[in-house]
């Protein structure tokens, strides 16, 4: 995440963290609004990192914040073509998994 000013990811920004990668897969996967805590520890990591990458994927649009009550709860950004095109290829990697077994 080399150049956090910028509002638009670069595909190796956004995707270079296995952080940030991990949250889009679990937020898309999920399909339902999730708080970071939940998050953290689908994917294996602590609150502070994944808050971090949250942050960074929130100012690239790629994911969105809900006010849930004194909670906030996060969720994949899905009117942005981006998130339709790595939710395709999770499908793909994930069907082609199944099929070679």
């Amino acid at each position: 995440m080399k150049n956090k000013n910028c509002l638009r990811a670069s595909f190796n920004d956004a995707l270079n963290s296995k952080v940030a990668t991990a949250t889009l897969r679990i937020l898309i996967e999920k399909d339902m609004p999730l708080p970071i805590s939940r998050i953290a520890k689908e994917i294996g990591s602590n609150y502070v990192t994944v808050r971090k990458h949250i942050t960074y994927l929130q100012k690239t649009n790629l994911v969105k914040s809900i006010d849930y009550g004194m909670r906030r709860l996060y969720k994949a950004n899905m009117a942005d073509g981006r998130i339709i095109a790595f939710k395709n290829f999770i499908q793909i990697w994930n069907n082609s998994e199944h099929k070679q077994t």
